[in-house]
């Protein structure tokens, strides 16, 4: 027997080692693809424990994995984690800092084997985790993008491209992060609307008169080369051709006309700084027989170079701003500063502003790979889920540019070029250049790619070489994934088994990052999409939609979760919120419900133990032993149900709607089989029926069980084993039994009438709450109905509606009784008899609770109609206000209707 009360901890701990023990997660080529089910975890990175994000992410897959594992699909979920590159050296880094030491204080050799020591102990940690919220992970195919397969499979894709002409070495404006030391690639760079200020000043021409700039980054103007104006704006087309003088520099610049320049922000002129920003580095490519050349005037620090000027140079962006701003109004040539709100590029990681800077990197062309994954989008082979992010992901495509793959970082895929040093005009004993020196340098270089320094130089046969130091992006390695993970590029049996994948699960912050990418890698290389089918959720973010964040105070702790909940609850609460690509609001208070369901769950299948015989009937109680002439209405209704909720559960599942799957058993279950069925089997357990209704409940609460195991694999796991022999199975675990399968049971006439006699129990249970009827207290009533029909529900299911409405009697009476309040369902309209019920105290009692309802709508009235309340109230608060007001006041409408049909006797 059950115990009485669920004891996660315990369950969980017993049914992770079975599975283990099992082997139920490995799977192992075989010989029909089609049999195959895999996924490839997005792998987390390195840098600590899992989040409640990352909880959702494998929560989803597990449903998937578990759902496919069920339906005898041969399962492989290839777990792993990522190097992470900069947020991993960010949290070494920190390390270090606490020593107060930064890594320049110890060499490359030694950094390196600190981070191998903690990505071990990290990676340890993540797989832990993984297993405590019940991931059936295949462990023997760990992964880690940093490991030998994986530096292999890197290696083969740089040389591939270096080959193919498609990586390349050159100049180019990069979004570069002062506070990571490193370039960042286009979609590492994130957007925050932010105030700011919009500076107005302006630039005098020598020979007279001047035009008006405005600009949200005054500092810059240190390096501005020219103002350009829109060739069609009428207040500038005299203008365009004349000479103005820096203010500071005296340096001699012009205006220009470009169709770039928007006429209608600012003052329609802009400012040209084409050595920080990559817009007016276009401009000045377009211009440069009359503009001179981008200047640097912010170095790779953040602090302002030599090349800005005596008073200037060595300030910090914000030091200098003030400075400018100050000597623009000291010469009189600011015109005036407002408030303004704009979008500023931040690192993904880091969130600190971006720089743009002209730097040496390596790059690699995207365009042919783009047309590829372009073409795979359109025709049908790569689907997104949910498809609204179709055009999105297009349109990212169709506008693709070239990817910055070099990082200025020691943690990482050290990029496979080395330099001759005799070629290059480096002397044999000149140390290594440092990563800045590389960074700087535009000289064409001569080199050569291979995971080795080469024996001697093609050119000139030297045997003295230098490695390039920076190392290349996290997210080349991420993008191989798919293919990495099974050995690419050996033709392995794996490789050859369970490539392409299946399905990817992952966040929409990533599309562009990872998910593109893999699917260009996969079809260079391989000419197959990765992946059939991309499921896209949301964020997981905190009640009132804001993003968890340490600093913040709001972030949920999965593991505390879990230890305070269970695992099953907790897994739960994600899912029933995963609808598609929406982000989910989350605090402790959503485990409430799934906690009360895992807890329903565990008392009814108690129930339904408590009416069974010690030991089962031989073969169990079977469905295909059932007399279908004996069944009542009740029995063919809820198999009927379940073997509708099974289809629709099927259909859900096959379209990634994980919320709605999940609502579905969630629904059946409690609202279904726990509040209707099981009622009206108690006293059938006692009768001749016992048997029959015995099977029904067996069968219809383990095939809810199965179909609810990928959300709640340990309660469903222990509760089966209960149940099993009764059912007449004998798999050693869920997993490996039958999938939900009941013969045709549709019943449309019986669901038909089943929901009639509902609706006329609730009708008469709404009577008795709204009147205080004590619960025990059994009382008259009388029903009139024209159709007969109607006379006919009543009188064929009188049983039901006396037992489930807790009535002594129900009789036909047309005419209403005294001391009775009335009631209508469809053409049936009843009586209830409130006899033994003290009406006066009843009226009192209602006055009280309608002045109250009155108070409480007249408060929220008053807060609702307060403009400063409402301006300064978050969104979400002012909807819960407006919602309640809107309860308060339908509330006391209806005991309005019910005073008055007391009054009216």
């Amino acid at each position: 027997m059950l115990d009485k009360v669920y004891q996660p901890r315990e369950v969980e701990a017993r049914w992770t080692a079975a599975w283990k023990a099992a082997g139920v997660a490995h799977a192992e080529a075989g010989a029909d693809p089609r049999s195959r089910y895999v996924i490839v975890i997005p792998p987390p990175n390195v840098t600590g424990a899992l989040h409640i994000g990352h909880a959702l992410n494998n929560t989803l897959q597990d449903v998937l994995v578990r759902h496919h594992r069920l339906r005898g699909r041969q399962t492989c979920w290839v777990p792993g984690t990522d190097h992470g590159g900069i947020a991993t050296q960010n949290v070494m880094e920190k390390q270090l800092k606490a020593e107060g030491r930064t890594r320049h204080d110890i060499d490359r050799g030694e950094f390196l084997k600190r981070m191998q020591a903690w990505t071990a102990e990290c990676k340890s940690t993540i797989m832990g985790q993984l297993e405590r919220l019940g991931c059936l992970l295949d462990m023997g195919r760990e992964a880690f993008t940093m490991d030998d397969v994986r530096a292999r499979s890197v290696l083969h894709a740089f040389q591939e491209f270096a080959k193919s002409g498609l990586i390349y070495r050159g100049e180019r404006m990069v979004n570069w992060c002062v506070r990571c030391g490193t370039a960042l690639s286009d979609i590492e760079v994130e957007y925050e609307e932010q105030k700011g200020r919009l500076w107005h000043f302006r630039y005098q021409c020598p020979e007279g008169g001047g035009i008006v700039v405005a600009t949200t980054r005054p500092e810059t103007m240190l390096g501005d080369t020219a103002v350009a104006v829109h060739p069609d704006d009428a207040r500038y087309k005299s203008l365009v051709g004349r000479a103005l003088r820096h203010p500071f520099l005296g340096r001699a610049m012009r205006i220009v006309a470009d169709t770039y320049v928007d006429p209608a922000f600012g003052t329609g002129a802009v400012k040209v700084t084409p050595g920080h920003d990559p817009n007016d580095f276009e401009i000045w490519q377009r211009h440069k027989g009359e503009m001179e050349g981008p200047i640097r005037v912010i170095d790779f620090h953040g602090k302002m170079t030599p090349e800005a000027g005596d008073g200037f140079a060595g300030l910090s962006r914000d030091q200098a701003r003030k400075l400018v701003v100050e000597r623009l109004e000291a010469e009189k040539l600011l015109v005036r500063t407002e408030e303004h709100r704009h979008s500023v590029g931040v690192c993904y990681r880091c969130q600190q502003p971006i720089e743009p800077l002209l730097s040496c990197q390596w790059f690699m062309k995207m365009r042919p790979l783009a047309e590829k994954a372009l073409k795979a989008s359109e025709d049908g082979r790569f689907k997104l889920s949910p498809a609204s992010w179709d055009e999105p992901y297009r349109n990212w495509l169709k506008n693709i540019r070239d990817w910055c793959l070099s990082r200025q970082i020691w943690w990482g895929h050290r990029i496979p070029v080395w330099y001759c040093l005799k070629c290059n005009g480096l002397s044999a004993g000149e140390p290594a250049m440092s990563q800045s020196a590389w960074r700087d340098s535009k000289r064409e270089m001569r080199y050569e790619v291979g995971a080795q320094m080469p024996a001697k130089c093609g050119g000139c046969g030297s045997a003295e070489f230098v490695q390039d130091p920076d190392v290349l992006d996290t997210w080349f390695s991420s993008a191989l994934w798919p293919l990495s993970v099974f050995g690419w590029p050996e033709r392995t049996r794996d490789l050859k088994f369970f490539y392409p994948t299946t399905v990817l699960v992952t966040g929409y912050e990533i599309l562009h990052l990872w998910v593109a990418r893999m699917q260009m890698m996969g079809l260079w290389f391989e000419g197959k999409v990765p992946f059939e089918d991309c499921v896209i959720h949301g964020i997981v973010r905190d009640r009132h939609g804001k993003k968890m964040s340490k600093s913040l105070g709001n972030v949920v702790d999965p593991l505390l979760m879990m230890d305070k909940h269970g695992t099953d609850a907790f897994r739960f609460s994600l899912a029933m919120q995963a609808y598609p690509g929406k982000d989910i609001p989350y605090s402790e208070d959503s485990l409430k419900g799934p906690r009360n369901f895992a807890n329903k769950i565990w008392n009814s299948t108690r129930f339904v133990l408590m009416n069974l015989p010690e030991r089962p009937p031989e073969g169990g109680y079977r469905l295909d032993r059932l007399d279908k002439s004996r069944l009542e209405l009740a029995d063919r209704w809820i198999l009927a149900d379940f073997q509708a909720m099974s289809a629709r559960f099927e259909e859900r599942m096959a379209a990634y709607e994980f919320a709605a799957a999940a609502d579905e058993v969630y629904a059946f279950l409690w609202d279904e089989f726990c509040d209707w069925y099981v009622e009206l089997a108690k006293p059938r357990l006692a009768g001749e029926d016992a048997d029959m209704v015995r099977t029904i409940l067996v069968q219809a609460l383990v095939g809810t069980l199965k179909l609810l195991h990928c959300f709640m694999p340990y309660i469903t796991e222990e509760l089966y084993q209960a149940l099993k022999a009764y059912a007449g199975e004998d798999a050693p675990l869920l997993l490996l039994s039958k999938p939900p399968s009941l013969r045709e049971w549709a019943a449309p006439d019986a669901v038909e009438r089943m929901r009639a006699v509902k609706d006329i129990v609730t009708a008469l249970r709404t009577v008795r709450s709204q009147f205080n009827v004590p619960p025990g207290l059994q009382i008259a009533a009388f029903y009139s109905a024209k159709d007969a029909s109607a006379r006919s529900l009543v009188a064929d299911n009188l049983s039901y509606i006396l037992h489930l409405s807790r009535l002594s009697s129900l009789e036909a009476s047309e005419k209403r009784p005294p001391h009775s309040v009335t009631t209508a369902v469809g053409d049936l309209v009843f009586y209830v008899s409130l006899e033994g019920i003290d009406i006066e105290d009843e009226k009192i009692r209602l006055k009280k609770e309608i002045g109250r309802l009155s108070e409480e709508i007249r408060r929220c009235d008053e807060r609702l109609s307060d403009k400063t309340f409402m301006d300064r109230a978050p969104q979400a608060e002012a909807l819960k206000l407006r919602e309640r007001c809107r309860q308060a006041a339908a509330k006391k409408a209806a005991l309005l209707d019910i005073l008055k049909s007391l009054e009216d006797g």
